[in-house]
């Protein structure tokens, strides 16, 4: 029942209206699109509300007026669209669209009420489109108006539809009694059986190339849909739901023809680069929906001389972003010159992951005496960074019966259970402690770096003696999974740290049990609940003297140049080098029979073809992959190959996951695995399982790494070096190591500062320059017949937006 107008340049409220009735409220919004003055875009706007009625609010002052319209239809108004310079377009619920011109840009009219433009009618189309979907959408595209319902689309044209009113003299046209022209549908377009409802639409303005000027629809499974706008011709299908389930599009907005802005009902923000098909940014904007997505570009043309994408929430916020990605651009630039002020070095990392099946140290070591250090030192020469993770530190098994009791943590048995953990956590700690201080495993000692537990779950990440210094901003986080997320039974640990100017992160996980199908998807959903969830606080800002302005006022701050892909550390994957390992539980698709005999023929990699894992995860480089909905398994839903990405030309329809390969670790790799499984044994003996279950053999413990690196910056490569199993019969699991070499920088802080001036005036100034070229084009495009019409109006007028907008209105 109120619209708050605010100024977006300083926050300050211009005026607010409030609607005419006590049960009166604001239905829909149309801004007036200003014809000559940048600086007066919606400085009037339409607005309807549930009564009927259609004022015109003043977005500077308190003003507001209450529009006569003179219309025959007495349905309500159930779409307005700002189209053009000072035209609005209505549709009402009877599907009749008129075309009305603003007060301020027909002088002449005086008082008298306003006589539509243009009549047409989508009635039978609209009454098709309520009984296909639950939501009508409608988008304005030139003189087109798409029509969406369910699956189904229907594109119009108003132009061939009817002749603008005006210029029929005495026509019957010219009175509101007439009934309106039905409007020719010029395509209908229809979605196939395999995909969701439509629930947005959007469409680029073509301003480089109108013949590959693009339409797109998000749904309700997490999917974007892609046509070719002047060929209606489906291009491709995008899947930005990362394999997780219940993954709504809810807003789209095309920005300068390169990005697509894609608003998530779980309040994700996506950015797409439409040239490349990629994700250039991601980030979780509010916890409630976006519900639309709206962008400012007409401000490139005044003073202001920014370009904003409002994201609107199911909550009432709003907020404002970067619409040039200005700073992930420089920051890109920045990148690509590191070698002019950072200089290389490596740095060696172990990581050691055991499920170690409740035993406690001292135990083990009257076993099998002096194994851990031996585990510890199999990797050979001592490593910069030793990463030991455990699994099962506690009985899960003898958990579950106080599971309910830790959670009443009044209960004295509560109290004892907790301190038993806390005990044994403190004998593992002070094992390792003693083994790397004193030279157990390696003659250089070691220090801790971070220790943390949950439940089951334990890591220790130790630096050697004469690099310890070399290590700051450690923070841990921690996910749990187990029972719904309510329990740390299962779930993740992430340990971030930065050495020298570089950030690891690793994980230490335990994933779902089982062998069947639903376990298997539960696995998967962990992982993306661990990537997705493992939050860490952002490093204390190093700032440099370099005068630069908002929204790139963030590459003056060094230590974000430890973090990738214009992350600040906040999330896992925005971390250089990632290591994901663990008890991660995947198992084989094959009997325990087949499996056996593989082993015995020494056929380890004819087993390797049965893993769950190995599929869903980048073998050498991460592939571009294309995904059929129809051949997408049940148990395995997006996750996947099957084709490969067709000609960049569009001719042929894909799916393209964009955000993932529909796993959440699909760009991860691992080593090749030249050992037998690990899982699972009788305890003290080389016997796979015998129990009553009788589990097939699998490779549960794994250790997975990401690096991010390009041709001009090692920083985060990763060059894996050695991948085994130690032979230890106390645990039904078998302990594994990897070892690593990872590219990491230090920075010479005042040469950096000399690149960032440069990239800075060098880059920016072509960035702003090439956006408010599209700005010129798109303003112009209001007066002239098509896009490409204006353009050339344009640079006739050698690119000064006055000169061609005065040739084109006096004409």
């Amino acid at each position: 029942s109120r619209i708050i107008c605010t100024r977006v340049a300083t926050g300050e409220i211009g005026a607010i209206h409030n609607a005419p009735g006590p049960e009166e409220r604001f239905v829909g919004l149309a801004p007036v699109q200003a014809t000559r003055d940048p600086a007066s875009e919606c400085a009037r706007v339409w607005a309807c509300t549930n009564a009927g009625r259609v004022l015109v609010l003043n977005t500077n002052s308190t003003g507001a007026l209450q529009e006569r319209l003179s219309t025959a239809s007495r349905a309500s108004i159930m779409a307005m669209f700002g189209v053009g310079a000072g035209e609005v377009w209505t549709v009402r619920d009877d599907g009749l669209a008129e075309a009305w011109r603003d007060r301020s840009a027909a002088p002449d009219v005086g008082d008298a009420a306003l006589v539509p433009e243009r009549r047409f009618s989508i009635g039978s189309e609209l009454q098709l489109a309520r009984r296909a979907g639950r939501a009508v959408l409608l988008l304005v595209r030139g003189r087109e108006l798409w029509l969406a319902g369910g699956r189904s689309v229907w594109v119009f044209d108003t132009q061939r539809a009817s002749e603008p009113l005006a210029s029929v003299a005495a026509s019957a046209l010219l009175s509101t009694q007439a009934p309106p022209l039905a409007l020719h549908t010029v395509a209908q377009l229809a979605l196939s059986a395999h995909d969701a409802a439509i629930t947005c639409l959007a469409a680029d303005a073509g301003v480089a190339d109108a013949g590959r000027a693009l339409v797109y629809a998000g749904t309700d499974a997490g999917h974007v849909v892609v046509w070719r706008a002047k060929t209606r011709e489906r291009v491709r299908t995008l899947d930005v739901s990362n394999g997780e389930r219940d993954v709504r599009v809810t807003a789209l907005a095309c920005v300068l023809d390169r990005w697509l802005w894609v608003g998530l009902a779980s309040g994700r923000i996506l950015v797409l680069d439409v040239a490349e098909w990629t994700v250039a940014k991601e980030w979780t904007a509010a916890s409630s929906a976006v519900t639309a997505l709206h962008v400012d570009w007409t401000a490139l043309l005044t003073s202001r001389a920014c370009l904003q994408v409002a994201s609107v929430h199911a909550g009432g916020s709003v907020f404002f972003w970067d619409g040039a990605l200005l700073h992930d651009r420089l920051d890109r630039e920045l990148r690509r010159r590191t070698p002019a002020f950072a200089h290389k070095r490596e740095v060696t990392v172990q990581i050691n992951s055991w499920n170690i099946d409740a035993l406690k140290p001292d135990v083990l070591d009257s076993a099998e005496r002096g194994f851990v250090a031996r585990w510890l030192g199999a990797g050979g020469s001592a490593p910069d960074l030793l990463v030991v993770g455990l699994q099962e530190v506690v009985d899960l098994e003898s958990k579950k019966m106080t599971a309910k009791s830790l959670w009443r943590n009044t209960t004295t048995k509560a109290g004892h259970a907790r301190a038993d953990i806390s005990k044994r956590y403190g004998l593992w700690r002070r094992a390792l402690e003693k083994i790397l201080q004193r030279g157990g495993a390696f003659a250089e000692p070691y220090r801790a770096v971070a220790c943390q537990n949950m439940v089951g779950l334990f890591v220790c990440v130790f630096a050697r003696d004469d690099v310890y210094r070399r290590v700051r901003d450690v923070e841990v986080s921690q996910v749990k999974t187990g029972m719904g997320g309510l329990h740390g039974n299962k779930g993740g640990i992430g340990v971030r740290l930065v050495f020298d100017d570089t950030a690891l992160c690793f994980v230490n996980a335990h994933l779902a049990a089982g062998e069947s199908v639903g376990n298997n998807l539960a696995r998967i959903q962990h992982s993306a609940t661990i990537v997705s969830s493992l939050a860490f606080k952002r490093p204390a800002p190093v700032l440099q003297p370099v005068p630069i302005a908002a929204p790139a006022a963030d590459l003056a701050n060094v230590a974000l140049d430890a973090f990738v892909d214009g992350g600040d550390g906040q999330r896992y994957l925005d971390h250089a080098a990632c290591f994901f390992s663990g008890d991660l539980n995947f198992r084989l698709r094959t009997s325990r029979l087949q499996a056996e005999r593989c082993l015995d023929a020494g056929e380890v990699e004819s087993l390797l073809q049965y893993d769950q894992l190995l599929p869903m995860i980048s073998a050498d480089a991460p592939p571009a992959f294309a995904i059929s909905p129809a051949a997408l398994p049940t148990d395995l839903p997006h996750t996947l190959p099957t084709t490969a990405e067709s000609d960049s030309s569009g001719d042929e329809e894909e799916t393209r996951d964009v955000g993932s390969t529909g796993f959440a670790l699909s760009a991860f790799h691992e080593m090749p695995i030249h050992f037998r499984p690990t899982y699972k044994y009788d305890p003290d003996t080389d016997r796979f399982d015998t129990s009553e279950k009788r589990r097939t053999p699998a490779w549960c413990d794994r250790v997975l790494f990401r690096g991010q690196a390009s041709d001009q910056d090692d920083h985060g490569l990763i060059t894996p070096l050695a991948y085994q199993r130690l032979e230890c019969r106390q645990s039904d699991h078998r302990p594994i190591f990897a070892t690593f070499r990872v590219g990491v920088k230090q920075i010479d802080r005042d040469a950096r500062a000399r690149v960032l001036a440069d990239v800075h005036a060098e880059c920016g100034a072509r960035i702003a320059s090439e956006a408010a070229a599209f700005a010129r084009v798109l303003w112009l495009s209001r007066h002239a017949p098509s896009v490409d019409a204006a353009a050339e109006l344009l640079a006739a007028a050698g690119g000064d937006l006055d000169r061609a907008l005065h040739q084109l209105l006096n004409v």
